[in-house]
């Protein structure tokens, strides 16, 4: 299983074009809960983030607030609106401490433009709001089906390979897995309980292992 369903924009450029980058930035620091950007606000500034995780939501058709995706160190956050000029797409929300450096948007953009990177950064952000309106379109499916698609992402942006499996420590609890999915918390509890006696995965204190990738690959197709 790869690191990263998208490409972040950190992975796109050289050593000396981050280096140019997070020169632009100046150091920030959140507690865990604390809110970063809000859905609809203006795009004033770019987020590079060095250490800790965010959770980045979007609110859907039906007004629920559903999580889009786990992002973690190294990955920039805010380059969409920064880039079209759009308000905020998605709010994000710290689920541990983060240090991060602040970019302006005006910033961002003139580093974009002074590397030529408008060609690559287009793509990834297209990617990136497909990514997105396929989560939102997920609810039909069975609360196992939509809890097993979740599980493989978080393995893949913020898990870590071990001798145990697929090892995804964090600090978002049971309800906030249930609002990811569009599910009840009891719904989510059944569905973990169904992936655990089936040997799938184990779960523990803010920790869930995944001990048969596969398994759960076939418990997350349609």
């Amino acid at each position: 299983m790869k690191k990263n369903i998208t490409r972040n924009i950190a992975e796109m450029l050289t050593a000396d074009q981050r280096v140019a980058l997070n020169a632009l930035g100046s150091p920030v620091h959140f507690q865990a809960g604390e809110r970063i950007f809000r859905e609809g606000e203006p795009s004033r500034s770019v987020l590079v983030i060095r250490n800790g995780n965010v959770k980045v939501t979007r609110h859907n058709v039906n007004g629920k607030e559903a999580i889009l995706a786990i992002r973690g160190a190294d990955e920039v956050l805010g380059d969409e609106g920064a880039l079209t000029g759009d308000p905020r797409l998605a709010t994000v929300t710290t689920i541990a401490e983060v240090d991060a450096l602040d970019i302006g948007a005006d910033d961002f953009v003139a580093f974009v433009d002074e590397h030529r990177l408008w060609p690559q950064m287009y793509r990834d952000v297209v990617r990136r709001m497909r990514q997105s309106e396929e989560r939102l379109m997920h609810a039909p499916l069975s609360v196992k089906n939509r809890l097993a698609r979740w599980l493989l992402e978080l393995a893949t942006e913020v898990g870590e390979k071990t001798d145990e499996g697929w090892v995804i420590e964090w600090t978002l609890s049971q309800q906030d897995l249930a609002t990811g999915i569009g599910a009840t918390r009891d719904a989510v509890a059944i569905a973990l309980r169904q992936l655990r006696e089936q040997e799938v995965l184990r779960t523990g204190r803010q920790r869930i292992v995944v001990l048969d990738v596969e398994r759960l690959r076939a418990a997350a197709s349609v």
